[in-house]
C-alpha cells in the first residue's frame, strides 16, 4: 500500500508556461501549480510542464478554446499506476473541458475534466487518463484501452524517479505470502497476484505476465471464497493488459504454478 506523505508545504502560483516558462497573465491556458511535496524544486517542475506543452502541443493551441481552469498538483503520493511507471514525484494535471467543445468533432460525449498524469525517471512521459484527454493532445487509444501512455524522453531528468528501500520485514511478509499462496490459500494468492500489478512495495518487480498466472490460477481453483471480482481480474490484468503473446506466456506459467500447487494440470 502507499504510504501518503503529509505536503511539508503547498503553495499556488499561476504560471503561463510558453517555450521557457515564462507568465503570461492573459494566456488562457495558464497552468496554476500547487507543491505538495519537496522532492523536486518548482524550477524543474516548470521545466517539465514546459516539455509537457511541447509534447501535447494541439491541447494549447488548436484545443485551447475549449478547456479552462488547467491545474498542476505536484505530489509524490502514490496510485497503483504511478507505481507502476516508477515515479517518486510527479504532475497531476487537471482541466475543464467545456460542455460543447467545437474543436472535438467525433468523440462521443466528451468528458467535462480532462485529466493527465506526468513523470519522469525510467518511464519518461505523460499518461492522458481518458478518450477526451487522450484527443486534446491528438492522440488516439488503442482498442480496448482509454488512456494513452506517450514517452517525453526531456522528463527523465527533471521529475525524480521512485527508489525503493526494502526491509527485511518486507521480505519476510513476501516469502510467507508466497508460501502460504503456493500451498493454495485462496487471499494469498489474490495478495501475490495484486503485488505483481502493483510492485510489491520494491521486494518483486511489476510482472504483468506473472499477475495474469496467478489470476488464472485461482479462477480455475475455484475457491469457496471465490467473488466475482476474480473473472473480472482475469478479463483485467489478462486479456486487457497483455498482449497475445504475453496472455500466452502467462497461460504457461499458471500452469506450472497449478501443477506445483494442485498436483494436476490447469484446467482448459
Amino acid at each position: 500500500m502507499p504510504h501518503v506523505r503529509s505536503p511539508l508545504a503547498r503553495r499556488t502560483v499561476a504560471v503561463g508556461l510558453v517555450l521557457v516558462g515564462t507568465a503570461c497573465s492573459s494566456d488562457p491556458t495558464a497552468i496554476s501549480v500547487e507543491m505538495a511535496t519537496d522532492r523536486v524544486s518548482r524550477e524543474l517542475v516548470d521545466k517539465a510542464l514546459g516539455e509537457f506543452r511541447r509534447a501535447c502541443g494541439p491541447l494549447f493551441t488548436t484545443h485551447a478554446g475549449d478547456v479552462s481552469g488547467l491545474t498542476a498538483v505536484v505530489t509524490d503520493e502514490g496510485s497503483t499506476a504511478v507505481r507502476r511507471l516508477g515515479w517518486g514525484a510527479h504532475i497531476a494535471l487537471t482541466m475543464k473541458v467545456r460542455a460543447s467543445p467545437t474543436t472535438l468533432a467525433g468523440l462521443p460525449d466528451p468528458d467535462r475534466r480532462a485529466d493527465f498524469l506526468i513523470g519522469g525517471g525510467t518511464h519518461p512521459g505523460f499518461s492522458a487518463l481518458s478518450p477526451t484527454s487522450a484527443r486534446l493532445c491528438d492522440l488516439t487509444p488503442t482498442p480496448g484501452r482509454s488512456q494513452v501512455f506517450r514517452e517525453v524522453p526531456g522528463l527523465a531528468n527533471l521529475l525524480p524517479r521512485m527508489k525503493y528501500a526494502v526491509t527485511e520485514a518486507q521480505r519476510a511478509h513476501w516469502a510467507d505470502e508466497m508460501a502460504r499462496a503456493m500451498a493454495g490459500t485462496y487471499q494469498n494468492q489474490r495478495n501475490v497476484a495484486w503485488c505483481y500489478t502493483d510492485g510489491c512495495d520494491g521486494v518483486e518487480p511489476i510482472d504483468d505476465v506473472k499477475a495474469c498466472a496467478w489470476r488464472l490460477v485461482i479462477v480455475a481453483a475455484k475457491h469457496p471464497k471465490a467473488e466475482a471480482s476474480d473473472a473480472e481480474n482475469v478479463e483485467i490484468d489478462c486479456r486487457r493488459n497483455l498482449t497475445p503473446d504475453e496472455q500466452r506466456a502467462a497461460r504457461v506459467k499458471a500452469d506450472e504454478l497449478f501443477r506445483k500447487i494442485y498436483v494436476k494440470p490447469l484446467p482448459k
